[in-house]
């Protein structure tokens, strides 16, 4: 059985007070069937984020997640 999916990788950087931090958002109870839907995604979330007084910076992506090579440990 093949399992292809795409995952959703948000990170981003927020004002906390006097400080600012990153945080990661790995998506992984997201996972897409395809790229563009992916993407589709990631570019919604990012239209909201970026609204948010807090948010001060940001990169996200999606990381392709093929079937598994090896052995299951």
């Amino acid at each position: 059985c093949k399992s292809i999916m795409w995952i959703p990788v948000i990170t981003i950087l927020w004002a906390l007070g006097d400080s600012a931090t990153w945080v990661n958002f790995p998506m992984v109870n997201f996972p897409f069937t395809s790229s563009d839907k992916c993407y589709t995604y990631i570019e919604h979330a990012r239209n909201k984020i970026i609204q948010d007084p807090q948010y001060l910076n940001g990169y996200s992506t999606c990381v392709y997640m093929g079937e598994p090579k090896g052995e299951n440990t």
